[in-house]
């Protein structure tokens, strides 16, 4: 796979048939959207192409900073697998912000990135303040001869799969279901950091996660979750908070590593995974009242992650 950084000067030399979207999560909805593009692509014997930009824009349009559902690396990671040939990243700027709809698709896309196929949504919407339809869409690219193919909405359980349904479940404690609209379970990925050192006061030592995106925010609370780290991979009771029995304020996102044996994680890159929400985060009177609780969840999950191995075999 190809990564090229564009702006609306810069001139591709070979065509491209491109997907076209905000791709936040990459969910069976935009899953539906690469598969379409990289067949398009071979049918037109082109490289299939996706438009990234580098910072949301809502960032710019809305003047926020936006909960990320994956980070850069992740996100590229999928188009890869998913057959993309070559993604163009660019900054979502004032200038591109300010480009009518027909702008965006004759100057820029047509002329500049030469392409001959795109591949969208049924609620695209693009141009200054998104006033471009589809129905737009499809009478310029009908005018420059260009393939353009509309899919339909994907749901789940009746409901269209969407990165506002999937934000709404992390924040809820539902990884399960955000599984279910993402094709693959939420995780988010950092650095292992030394923290406080507090697990170890009670024999339950913790990988501290330095988080590289701003993700959106899971409910806090204790998680059963996959660790991967250096390759491996590990269930773990992961912890999402302040730490309130500690009088913490900041968020906080902590592991116990299942089954690790080796030397410390520290500097390592490290994702987490969540699977299942085991409770909320809880303020206990003392430490030791948070020990009791912390080996009771952790031989539950245990038990748990027996279960799952062995419906597994």
């Amino acid at each position: 796979m190809e990564l090229l950084e564009v702006d609306l000067e810069s001139n591709i030399s070979k065509n491209t048939a491109i997907a076209l979207g905000n791709f936040d999560g990459i969910h069976l909805g935009h899953r539906a959207l690469l598969d379409e593009v990289v067949a398009m692509a071979k049918s037109l014997g082109c490289p299939s192409s996706v438009l990234i930009f580098k910072n949301h824009t809502k960032n710019l349009t809305e003047g926020i900073s936006q909960e990320l559902l994956t980070s850069r690396t992740q996100k590229y990671d999928i188009f890869e697998k998913a057959g993309i040939d070559v993604i163009y990243e660019m900054n979502f700027d004032e200038q591109i912000m300010h480009l009518s709809p027909s702008e965006f698709i004759n100057r820029f896309l047509a002329d500049h990135l030469k392409v001959k196929g795109i591949v969208v949504g049924y609620d695209y919407r693009f141009g200054y303040k998104a006033k471009g339809t589809v129905r737009e869409l499809e009478e310029l690219c009908a005018d420059l001869k260009i393939r353009l193919a509309v899919k339909d909405a994907v749901t789940y359980e009746g409901e269209v799969i969407s990165s506002t349904r999937i934000r709404r479940a992390i924040k809820d404690g539902e990884p399960e279901l955000a599984h279910h609209l993402l094709g693959r379970p939420f995780s988010i990925e950092g650095t292992v950091v030394k923290g406080k050192q507090l697990g170890r006061t009670i024999g339950i030592p913790t990988a501290n996660l330095l988080l590289n995106t701003h993700y959106v925010t899971p409910k806090f609370g204790v998680y059963l979750a996959k660790v991967s780290v250096e390759g491996r991979s590990y269930y773990a009771a992961t912890n999402i908070g302040t730490n309130p029995t500690f009088n913490e304020n900041e968020i906080k996102v902590e592991s116990y590593l299942y089954d690790f044996e080796g030397d410390s994680l520290y500097g390592k890159k490290m994702e987490v995974a969540l699977l299942r929400f085991i409770r909320p985060e809880i303020t206990f009177k003392n430490v030791e009242d948070l020990k009791v609780k912390m080996d009771e969840d952790l031989d539950n999950m245990r038990q748990e992650i027996q279960r799952m191995n062995l419906q597994s075999h």
